[in-house]
């Protein structure tokens, strides 16, 4: 099961907060006690995976300790968000009307574009697919939730179905937003269940 954080104080809806290590807004907890609550009358996780930054480790908190008994929360460092450089903190509007060359370089290069003073496309790819093929690849794995990042998501996704990059990367992740992931005969992986955000009612801010 992959979740996606919460809100963040530094409105990760709209602005471009990868490597900042910004902190769930008090609508983000809200929104990360919704999963908790709908998830606890399943059955347990053998562990909550999150990222090195604490809007991924308080949100993996919180949803461990909506089971019982809570499961360990396991920090994976290949699941840290893309460092988008000197585009940190900006929306994408923003980012077109500042850096129109950067920008445009963005939009054509695909994943031979590195953010300026941050991480290439493709190292964050490379690096996110190592860690979920690490920790998650294996179908004997006992039941897992990983509580990690838009773009984090993506990259797991890829790695765990074979889904291509350009596919990937179009696939919607509210806030709060809900993938879960089943085990096919063939070694690979299916998406059961996309983006469910049905248990956030009014909290639902989308992207």
């Amino acid at each position: 099961m992959l979740v996606r954080h919460g809100e963040t104080e530094g409105q990760s809806s709209i602005r471009l907060h990868g490597a900042t290590d910004v902190a769930l807004s008090s609508l983000g907890l809200r929104q990360i006690e919704r999963v908790a609550a709908a998830l606890a009358g399943e059955p347990g996780f053998a562990a909550v995976l999150a990222s090195p930054l604490q809007r991924s480790r308080v949100a993996a908190a919180l949803v461990a300790g909506g089971q019982r008994p809570p499961p360990p929360v396991t920090v994976v460092p290949e699941f840290a968000e893309v460092d988008f450089g000197a585009w940190e903190g900006l929306t994408f509007e923003e980012v077109a009307a500042r850096d129109p060359s950067g920008h445009g370089r963005y939009l054509a290069e695909g994943l031979a574009f590195t953010y300026p003073g941050g991480e290439s496309r493709q190292a964050f790819w490379d690096r996110v697919q190592a860690g979920a093929l690490r920790v998650l690849a294996t179908p004997a794995s006992p039941r897992v939730a990983a509580v990690l990042h838009k773009g984090v998501i993506k990259a797991v996704i890829a790695a765990l179905t074979g889904m291509p990059h350009a596919e990937a990367i179009a696939l919607p992740v509210s806030l709060a937003g809900v993938y879960r992931l089943r085990h096919r005969p063939d070694g690979r992986w299916d998406i059961h269940v996309q983006n469910a955000t049905d248990h956030l009612g009014e909290l639902d801010l989308g992207g």
